[in-house]
């Protein structure tokens, strides 16, 4: 058993068979279809993009404090330190009633911390982070590792394939949308201090798949570690050939993951966004 248990919000997008090896507890957000709201876990994959491709749009929301508090007491039957990653509190409210439910029906052995992130980005870090508990660091090295080593080198750089869904999100205007959709614009994904930003756009979806592997290629130039994760939401086949390029390089990184974004995060990004994530730098210039 490992001293610290490491829980994470499902939008973390990790595998089940990476947060069981891992050990680590989930907060599941909730999807909301119409009138019916479902627990991130309760949709598969497959159904919920199979929704989105029959024209249904969902919403998204924070589970209820009763979630939290269950989640957490679970934990500390496994340990007595617990530490919570949480997405960026500036995209989410799940941050903000981790801390309340924390605050004030548990003591200081639940640790809420941000990631500044979402998706495949919070997803390595929780990823390593549960890998160092798993070697028997204590919490002061795991608060370490996550704040010196970590968080000021984590990077998320994706694609999204429609603008509807950011739309909807409140991400865009209405005007940018109805541009952007005439000519077929793909932006570009980056968080950056904990907020969605968008570095530059390109007209059509093979354009904007080149640029990603572009860019995949130098962020493998700059990694500071040695595992690299590909992200998509329902392009399986895209993401293969993306690691299919990487797999052939002569500096290819010993750990390749190739996870599938949920129903959270895939309720603002659509079907067939694509996205890596890395330990290392992230420099615009790479998009030229």
């Amino acid at each position: 058993m490992s001293k610290v248990k490491i829980v994470s919000d499902s939008a973390c997008d990790l595998s089940l068979d990476i947060l069981k090896q891992l050990n680590i507890e989930t907060i599941p957000a909730r999807v909301v279809f119409g009138d019916t709201s479902y627990s991130d876990y309760d949709l598969s994959r497959e159904e919920f993009y199979q929704r989105l491709a029959q024209g249904e749009m969902p919403s998204t929301g924070v589970p209820a404090p009763k979630v939290f508090k269950n989640t957490f007491e679970n934990a500390l039957k496994e340990s007595d330190e617990v530490i919570v990653f949480t997405l960026s509190k500036k995209l989410s409210g799940i941050y903000s009633t981790a801390n309340v439910v924390a605050s004030n029906l548990f003591d200081d052995r639940i640790t809420i911390l941000d990631t500044e992130a979402a998706t495949l980005q919070s997803g390595l870090i929780v990823y390593l982070v549960a890998k160092k508990a798993q070697e028997g660091y204590s919490k002061d090295e795991l608060l370490s590792y996550f704040y010196e080593k970590i968080l000021p080198y984590s990077q998320l750089f994706a694609i999204v394939d429609s603008l509807k869904y950011l739309k909807k999100g409140g991400r865009i205007n209405t005007i940018r949308w109805l541009f952007g959709s005439l000519l077929s614009v793909k932006p570009f994904i980056h968080i950056e201090n904990g907020l969605l930003s968008s570095p530059g756009k390109v007209r059509g979806r093979q354009n904007a798949l080149d640029i990603l592997k572009k860019v995949a290629v130098k962020a493998l130039n700059e990694r500071k570690l040695d595992t690299f994760i590909i992200g998509h939401a329902n392009d399986l086949i895209r993401a293969q050939e993306l690691k299919d390029l990487i797999l052939e390089l002569s500096n290819t990184p010993s750990e390749i993951l190739l996870l599938e974004i949920g129903p959270v995060v895939g309720s603002h990004t659509g079907p067939k966004a694509i996205g890596i994530s890395w330990l290392g730098e992230f420099d615009k210039k790479w998009l030229k």
